[in-house]
């Protein structure tokens, strides 16, 4: 055998132990790679994490598109691979929501706004407390989709399981520190401001 087809055919051997070992070298992908492994997992939990987090230093009117795309850019590292298909199940349930909702809900009066690479589509501010009741429903259904998934499957669900939950929980205490166009509380304040101009008129 020439020199030429050993090293050819180690190449050939090479190339194919790294597919079969499912492309965990391959961290931070676009879900090329196939089958189930850590880095696949914790590269998709790690998109819904901080990418979720930077959301929150936009404004409140473009913040669920922002969340959309953060959904759909980890759905698209499982593209494909369908040894993840109940996490890719689980995360195009959240992107699907969000995107009807932005869609029924669209602010035609507010301009979408451009942050580096993304555009935001602007909702209506009095639709932003729907909006947290079904990104939250959608988000809890997207976590029972992966618990009930194959117990062998386990293992590398429970990153994104971790990253889902803790996104519920991050829109839950980023409401709880500001008040949102629309809410209970501005509709209160506004009562107290008007009975406090009656007083002093």
């Amino acid at each position: 055998m020439s020199i030429f087809r050993v090293a050819t055919l180690g190449l050939f051997l090479v190339s194919a132990g790294a597919l079969h070992a499912g492309g965990d070298a391959g961290y931070g992908g676009s879900g090329s790679s196939v089958g189930l492994s850590a880095a696949t997992s914790k590269s998709v939990a790690n998109t819904l994490s901080r990418g979720f987090s930077r959301c929150e230093n936009v404004d409140w009117v473009y913040r669920y598109d922002c969340y959309r795309l953060v959904y759909k850019r980890s759905g698209d590292k499982l593209r494909g691979n369908t040894a993840y298909s109940e996490a890719q199940k689980a995360l195009d349930l959240v992107e699907n929501t969000l995107s009807a909702a932005i869609a029924k809900n669209r602010d035609p009066g507010t301009k979408p706004k451009r942050r580096g690479f993304e555009v935001y589509t602007p909702v209506k501010p009095s639709a932003l407390p729907r909006m947290k009741q079904q990104t939250r429903k959608a988000i809890q259904q997207a976590e029972t989709i992966l618990l009930r998934a194959p117990e062998e499957k386990q293992v590398y669900y429970a990153r994104i399981a971790d990253a889902l939950n803790s996104n519920k929980a991050l829109l839950r205490s980023a409401l709880l520190k500001g008040v949102q166009p629309g809410s209970t509380a501005v509709r209160l304040a506004a009562v107290a401001l008007h009975r406090l101009v009656g007083l002093a008129g």
